[in-house]
């Protein structure tokens, strides 16, 4: 019991020297940004240590908006690390543009609330198909259900009993596999 004791003091004490996050240069983009979602990797070069080959280098890139795009690669070929690259989670050179706007500057809630990805394995929590869509009660039920219709889950939520109150057991194996990507997308 003490050695986990202890394990638990060495991780919060390694959570507590974590350098936060900052926003140095960042300004919030125009109001209605992204408008189109275009996604432009310009250049973009990547590596998570000073010593390590790029991950990425000189990747040259255009997603229009709306456009489906597949990436698909052997193990370590780079694929997470675009995503990484995306949300800013690791340094980079290059630019990443949405929009024509540089993610460098825009500020990291913005940016990460502003970008959705479908995992494919998706990540449910037990609890009310509402505190799936809505963890920290930010939304009204109407901004909710525009967003289910989006993605074309209204109709589907609308037939249950509760509705945006129906039950989700872990991990939503009550609801289908492309049921549960749409809820994360929603």
């Amino acid at each position: 019991e003490m050695e986990n004791t202890m394990t638990c003091v060495e991780r919060i004490k390694q959570y507590s020297d974590i350098i936060p996050e900052t926003d140095i240069k960042a300004k919030e983009p125009p109001k209605n940004w992204p408008d189109k979602g275009q996604i432009q990797f310009l250049d973009l070069c990547l590596k998570y240590f000073t010593d390590d080959p790029y991950i990425l280098k000189n990747l040259n890139l255009t997603i229009k908006g709306t456009e489906k795009v597949g990436i698909v690669g052997r193990t370590g070929a780079g694929k997470s690390s675009i995503i990484s690259a995306l949300f800013r989670l690791t340094d980079i050179e290059g630019k990443i543009l949405i929009d024509n706007v540089d993610t460098k500057t825009v500020p990291l809630n913005k940016l990460r609330s502003h970008i959705s990805i479908i995992p494919q394995e998706p990540v449910l929590f037990s609890g009310t198909l509402r505190k799936n869509l809505d963890p920290f009660d930010e939304y009204s039920d109407q901004t909710l259900w525009n967003a289910l219709e989006e993605v074309q889950l209204k109709q589907a939520v609308s037939d249950l009993p509760q509705g945006l109150e129906s039950k989700m057991s872990e991990g939503g194996s009550n609801f289908s596999v492309g049921q549960r990507q749409l809820v994360c997308l929603a």
